[in-house]
């Protein structure tokens, strides 16, 4: 049910995603734009925004219709007194003179000619080639600001970056290996709980399996009600130790939830019954699922325009899913108590080697 549940996600809401960044990106210039033919056979090439109004060129069939775009197609918003690149790089010659702000949204930013106003770049970087001066600030949202020597910025410099320090190294490498970290240590604790308690993991991987929706519930209502009652706890002399120890052991549970959700997931991946023998093949089969969204995120990064796009999708549904994962399978491991409910499993459910698979068989075989 997962595998599809994610499956669905990845095929539906690309457009619907990619529709929503850009018309929230076009809202500040109160338009939006389409790069499409029309009936009479036209293609806009430019849009101009101004006070008059907003005009669009349009090129025949039998025009250069690309004599007024970028060399990768991508549609050109000319505010009259600046530039906005939606999906695309925005690029200012050593030879031009730019009056406003430019700003590219899942672009990056070259200037090396002069920008009266600011420089703005959301989901990509700020490229300064030496001689460019800027008459505002520099800003990249998701990205680095680069200068050289001679480049004069008159207002602030601003990098709101969304990955963890590269220390000088490539940010890809880095990223690909805090991954393959953390794909390791939850093979380790995977192992170790499937090892150590086989019939609990049985237990609320069937929990998490059959009530989903209620282990979700679960789940959400434990993450809004540990923080307020870890809290009064603390206020208390008596629950003082209780309530520094409740964050841990919340922590802690999500944590084996995500497991537990992560074994559910690689069963359904890999056709095999809850509680069967191979629960680490399962768990590694779905944890490489979740590993692999934000894997392809990571690599398609570093690309400007539509590409980026698709980077931050993969992201945001890798995340999606192991949110959804913890939450599921925190809530599961309340609901079956700590993975003690329910007593007996069923014959689909039962661990590995464990004595209750016949007597569960035997017992609905008799009901």
């Amino acid at each position: 049910m997962w595998a599809s549940w994610a499956s669905r996600i990845l095929r539906n809401s690309l457009p619907a995603f990619a529709a929503l960044v850009l018309f929230a990106a076009a809202a500040g210039a109160a338009v939006t734009v389409s790069k499409a033919g029309d009936d009479s056979g036209k293609t806009v090439r430019r849009v101009h925004i101004s006070s008059d109004g907003v005009s669009v060129e349009r090129a025949t069939d039998g025009e250069d219709a690309g004599a007024d775009s970028t060399d990768d197609g991508a549609l050109l918003v000319d505010s009259g007194a600046g530039m906005v690149r939606l999906f695309s790089d925005a690029r200012i010659g050593a030879d031009e003179h730019l009056d406003g702000d430019v700003v590219a949204v899942f672009g990056s930013a070259h200037v090396a000619g002069h920008v009266t106003g600011s420089v703005v770049a959301v989901f990509g970087s700020i490229d300064f080639e030496p001689g460019a001066s800027v008459g505002g600030d520099a800003v990249a949202v998701g990205g680095s600001v680069e200068d050289s020597e001679g480049v004069r910025i008159e207002g602030q410099t601003v990098s709101v970056g969304l990955a963890p320090i590269t220390l000088g190294l490539p940010g890809v490498p880095v990223m690909l290996a805090f991954l393959a970290l953390g794909w390791v240590v939850t093979l380790f604790f995977g192992w170790v709980f499937a090892a150590l308690f086989p019939e609990r993991l049985a237990r609320v991987a069937v929990t998490s399996s059959r009530r989903t929706l209620l282990s979700l519930v679960l789940g959400m209502l434990a993450f809004l009600v540990m923080p307020v009652l870890a809290i009064l706890l603390v206020v208390t002399v008596i629950g003082l130790p209780i309530g520094i120890m409740l964050p841990f052991a919340y922590v802690a549970l999500v944590y084996a939830g995500q497991i537990a959700g992560t074994y559910v997931l690689g069963c359904k991946l890999t056709r095999r019954p809850l509680g069967g023998r191979g629960a680490m093949s399962a768990i590694v089969a779905g944890s490489l699922l979740v590993g692999s969204f934000f894997a392809v995120g990571v690599i398609l990064w570093n690309s400007p325009g539509t590409v980026r796009t698709i980077a931050v999708f993969f992201h945001l549904v890798g995340l999606l899913v192991m949110t959804g994962l913890s939450l599921i399978g925190s809530g599961a491991f309340l609901l079956s108590r700590l993975g003690t409910r329910p007593l007996q499993l069923s014959d689909e459910a039962a661990p590995a080697g464990s004595a209750s698979a016949p007597d569960a068989g035997a017992a609905s075989a008799a009901g």
